[in-house]
């Protein structure tokens, strides 16, 4: 019953009736800890994959960024990224994976084995690019774009544009147009990309030692009815970090949290979120390093 379940499941999310899913929605996602612990929102540090124009390095040396984890209905999810720093700016590729196995296929009639067993899997492979000009940062990303189920698959292209511009020392906004692209037919159709359109802002206070960010954002996507606001905070002391979240929409409430850590050139972020769906509890884990 479990994998008749996942089975349904899947389905449902190529239909798009879910805002979950292997299909083109898994580009919807979180696809890092802090994106999971926080919420999604275009202002946040590290790298979110929620604007192309995000703070990734304090320094020009290379940074490799590693996260996976599982999230909803059995569904598993890997990134890595690499990025450096130039004289201009910050560029990098990036690639981000989901998929969910031991599906089968089953006729109307009952039968003890299924006709037969598969997968289902969405993949993203691209690059990145952002500069500052005076007190904004603007990013692009560009990403092929790549899923299949069972015997069919789709194939395309997506393209992300943002920016990010700070207020002083403790006010940041940031806006982004994500997933502007097509797709190739699957079966008969071409699945449509999940438009979507973020802004956010962040206010930081700090002192010597703490410090203390509260992360607002709205979501718009062509995938979801109503807008989704994310509510998140950071406090963060020395080393390391504490995280908690919570995500509104028509549909689903969720509530989220997570902790990080740096040691040396390495950093650590785990993230958990819970939900009104009743689909799972998704986790995941950061790990970056540094490089000389």
């Amino acid at each position: 019953m479990n994998r008749i379940f996942h089975l349904l499941t899947v389905f449902i999310f190529i239909l798009n009736t879910s805002v979950f899913g292997i299909g083109t929605q898994f580009l919807s996602i979180p696809s890092t800890a802090l994106e999971l612990a926080i919420g999604i929102n275009p202002v946040l540090d590290g790298g979110s994959f929620s604007n192309p124009s995000s703070f990734i390095l304090d320094k020009q040396n290379p940074d490799l960024f590693f996260s996976h984890g599982s999230w909803l209905a059995g569904v598993t999810g890997s990134t890595i990224r690499f990025s450096r720093g130039f004289t201009y700016g910050t560029g990098g590729f990036q690639i981000r994976y989901a998929g969910l196995n031991d599906l089968e296929f089953r006729t109307s009639t009952p039968t003890d084995n299924p006709l037969a067993e598969f997968g289902a899997y969405g993949v993203s492979f691209g690059g990145f690019y952002n500069r500052v000009l005076g007190n904004t940062r603007y990013g692009l990303a560009l990403q092929a774009v790549s899923f299949q189920i069972y015997d069919e698959s789709s194939n395309g292209y997506a393209v992300d544009f943002g920016l990010t511009r700070t207020f002083g020392k403790n006010l940041t906004f940031g806006a982004s147009l994500l997933n502007m692209g097509s797709m190739s037919l699957l079966s008969k159709e071409s699945p449509d990309l999940p438009l979507r359109v973020l802004a956010g802002v962040s206010y930081h206070f700090f002192q010597k030692d703490w410090g203390n960010k509260i992360f607002l954002s709205a979501e718009n996507s062509s995938m979801v009815s109503g807008m989704i606001f994310h509510v998140g905070n950071e406090f963060s002391w020395k080393q390391l970090a504490i995280q908690t979240g919570s995500q509104f929409s028509k549909e689903v409430t969720t509530v989220s949290g997570g902790f990080g850590f740096r040691l040396g050139i390495y950093r650590f972020q785990y993230g958990v979120q819970v939900g009104s769906q009743n689909l799972g509890i998704s986790q995941m884990l950061d790990i970056s390093v540094t490089l000389p």
